[in-house]
């Protein structure tokens, strides 16, 4: 069981460490721009893709592990899948998400608790 918790950090953690170290490379170069960009966007619109691709593997993963009754590992599944809403969520809402209503109560709700 500890295994496939590990491994499960692992994938997480390998993209995510990417992104940082790219986002550390950009910033520096940034800073040196006579003119500089805007990182953060390409960042956040980069972490947003990089979380929307390991919701769809984690949710393909947890659909496998019910169907052959693995339930402690679809669990371990279940439990990244929701880390991974919060900001999914906030990012979409952050962009001009589909329903105004929903959004501004989230991001009321993010701001308040973060």
């Amino acid at each position: 069981m500890l295994k496939k918790i590990i491994v499960r950090i692992v994938i997480i953690a390998l993209p995510l460490v990417t992104l940082y170290a790219y986002f550390l490379m950009e910033s520096e170069a940034n800073s040196r721009n006579e003119h500089p960009t805007d990182v953060g966007l390409g960042i956040a619109i980069m972490l947003f893709f990089i979380l929307t691709v390991l919701v769809i593997g984690f949710s393909i993963d947890l659909i496998k592990r019910l169907h052959k009754k693995h339930y402690k590992v679809a669990y371990i599944d279940l439990s990244f899948l929701s880390l991974f809403i919060l900001p999914i969520l906030y990012i979409n809402c952050q962009m001009g998400g589909c329903c105004d209503d929903f959004c501004d109560g989230y991001i009321n709700f993010m701001n308040r608790v973060f």
